[in-house]
């Protein structure tokens, strides 16, 4: 009955101690900034900053206005020419403004946290793809 004992204790101690290793090697394997892309959607933005085609209009509608009339007459013909020179340029500027295009990557990561990375390139990515997150960009695992 010893030998019979001995022998169990050895098989049970065997069987954890390889349970453990496998265990040690799965963890080893993931990474907090590691994950899976759940959705990729192309997004655009359209730049805010506006201000170039105002001026410009602005200072063309002035000079302009400027020619036309003398005294009190030419200031005020200045000021409107600027004016509706600035609201001019403004509006072209506004319609003639390129969009930037990104790519937004939902990411459901190996902690268990959802991130969401915008960049502008695609780098061959799909839904599904093993990812690592880096520094707020996104790359192949």
């Amino acid at each position: 009955m010893k030998l019979r004992d001995l022998m169990m204790t050895l098989l049970l101690g065997a069987a954890l101690i390889g349970s453990g290793s496998a265990i040690a090697r799965d963890h080893g394997d993931r990474c907090g900034s590691c994950g899976t892309v759940v959705d990729i959607q192309q997004v655009s933005h359209k730049d805010k900053h506006l201000g170039a085609g105002t001026a410009i209009g602005a200072v063309a509608g002035g000079v302009l206005g400027n020619t036309i009339g003398k005294g009190n007459g030419r200031t005020a013909a200045t000021i409107g020419g600027a004016v509706a020179g600035g609201a001019i340029g403004h509006q072209v500027e506004k319609r003639n403004r390129d969009r930037d295009y990104a790519w937004r990557f939902i990411v459901d990561l190996d902690s268990g946290r959802r991130v969401t990375v915008v960049q502008r390139d695609n780098p061959d990515i799909r839904d599904g793809d093993r990812v690592r997150v880096r520094n707020g960009r996104i790359f192949h695992y």
